[in-house]
């Protein structure tokens, strides 16, 4: 059985700060998207800041690195099934959060593709980063568990069957870099399609 998650340092942290350095200074707020897959900004269930324009085809060494991810949280993977599809590099300023929520999201006319994996990675190095724990909620148990990220670590999970939340941002800001894996055969499907 998988767990809940899993956690390790599998990156570099020299080419988060590189990835960060590199990417657009235009920030935009991150929106958030309902059951018919439509898209909009609602700062009670997320508030949260987006450097738009990040790829993971700019950053094949991460992309790789989270792939590998793949079979150490669940060993009967098969790496090559899998793609990065999609990175968000998040910032979460004082007060800023994301409510309980799932990342199960697929395209509302065909069904996928469909994200299977979701990873976070902790960039900020703010010393006095306090709050913006990423919370993962064991259904089965009835518990929710904090993942107690530390800089440069990332953790993976199911983006269906692990509800998560972004706990309030109490001091400093919080940087992360998260991003999405999903079957490969989906993306190229979809991508046939379109």
């Amino acid at each position: 059985m998988k767990p809940l998650f899993f956690k390790d340092k599998i990156l570099e942290y020299n080419s988060l700060l590189d990835m960060k350095a590199d990417v657009d200074t235009r920030i935009v707020d991150a929106s958030v998207g309902n059951s018919q897959g439509n898209l909009g900004i609602d700062y009670g269930v997320r508030s949260t800041k987006l450097k738009p324009d990040i790829h993971p085809d700019d950053y094949p060494e991460i992309s790789t690195k989270l792939l590998d991810m793949v079979t150490l949280y669940d060993e009967k993977a098969i790496k090559e099934d899998f793609i990065v599809w999609e990175f968000n590099y998040l910032i979460y300023n004082k007060g800023d959060h994301f409510k309980r929520h799932r990342d199960d999201i697929r395209h509302p006319k065909i069904g996928y593709p469909r994200r299977i994996l979701s990873t976070s990675t902790l960039i900020s190095e703010s010393e006095d980063f306090e709050g913006g724990e990423l919370i993962v909620f064991n259904d089965d148990e009835g518990t929710e568990i904090d993942t107690e990220l530390q800089v440069g670590e990332t953790v993976i999970f199911h983006s269906k069957y692990a509800p998560h939340q972004v706990n309030p941002v109490t001091k400093g800001i919080r940087e992360v870099l998260v991003a999405w894996i999903y079957y490969k055969y989906d993306v190229h499907k979809y991508k046939n399609i379109i």
